[in-house]
């Protein structure tokens, strides 16, 4: 089994870290001081769920110079996937399945253009991990789940037997759309506010309306997915609602929220900008929504300057 993976952040270096675990013929797409990082010290995993883990997988910077894998784990931010499967397009082969391990809701048609002949999964992950300075993995918490789904059924059952080993709890989904929109939605409010709030969920619950405010985005981001069709429970803000309060641990931000704070680009469109052009083409109300989204791009925007 010959597999690679491109976008070794957080998300991208647990799955690459996993993997390497299980196969021994695994490529990661790396560029720059990542790269460097990882001929040097390998890949470096330090893992709640998996444990101290080191590997030292093939690495290029170059995809088209590691051959045609069976199958290619895509798990960049979304701002940056159309230049990551165009990169990738020399690799695939006539058997290779793309697999998109990333946030949003709009990757896997943009991965269908893009590769129009390659067979593409969709996925969904919960887990808590990023990489430090020094480009070693930290992965917090007690799970690290993948929801696995496509119109394929046989592409993503293949997806499903390589990702399914230790480190990963995976399970394949027949509406894997509804699956992304659950943990979207989760992302429009927990992303947002806490960006909006520059804090920790904590902080944000500690504000006069900041409860108040996080159940509206969820609500607002709900209202969205059901006006597209999705199928989602009817009490799916509730719980997403409830989940959240029981966190034990609330000292805790969001990507989102940490890419801005340190000046990175962010996935703001992704998880915000998105969400309220959507609403607007579907003349869907979502004020709050659009007020954060407009607030924080307006603070991005006088940082720049």
């Amino acid at each position: 089994m010959k597999l690679m993976v491109t976008g070794i952040g957080g998300v991208g270096g647990y799955v690459a870290s996993v993997l390497c675990a299980a196969y021994s013929d695994v490529t990661l797409i790396a560029r720059g001081p990542r790269k460097e990082a990882l001929l040097k010290k390998g890949l470096v995993l330090h893992s709640d769920v998996f444990g101290e883990h080191t590997a030292f997988p093939a690495v290029t910077d170059d995809p088209s110079t590691a051959g045609i894998p069976d199958m290619i784990f895509v798990c960049v931010k979304n701002y940056s996937l159309a230049d990551a499967l165009t990169a990738i397009r020399p690799c695939v082969g006539r058997h290779t399945v793309v697999v998109l391990i990333l946030n949003g809701v709009d990757h896997g048609a943009a991965a269908k253009k893009i590769l129009p002949k390659c067979p593409i999964v969709d996925t969904t992950i919960y887990i808590t991990s990023a990489y430090e300075a020094d480009f070693s993995i930290r992965q917090s918490g007690t799970f690290a789940r993948l929801f696995i789904g496509s119109d394929d059924k046989e592409a993503a059952q293949r997806a499903y037997d390589v990702l399914n080993c230790e480190g990963l709890t995976c399970r394949l989904s027949d509406d894997i759309t509804a699956e992304i929109w659950n943990k979207y939605i989760t992302n429009c409010a927990y992303n947002v506010i806490t960006s909006y709030y520059e804090g920790t969920i904590g902080y944000v619950f500690s504000q006069p309306k900041g409860k108040e405010e996080f159940r509206i985005l969820l609500d607002e981001a709900y209202a969205v997915g059901k006006a597209l069709g999705i199928a989602l429970s009817p009490t799916l803000p509730e719980e997403i609602y409830d989940r959240v309060m029981r966190q034990k641990d609330k000292d805790v931000s969001s990507s989102l929220a940490r890419d801005i704070m340190q000046g990175r680009q962010s996935e703001l469109e992704t998880f915000s900008g998105y969400l309220v052009k959507t609403a607007d083409e579907l003349h869907i109300p979502v004020p709050f929504s659009a007020h954060c989204y407009h607030t924080i791009l307006q603070r991005l925007q006088h940082t720049a300057t």
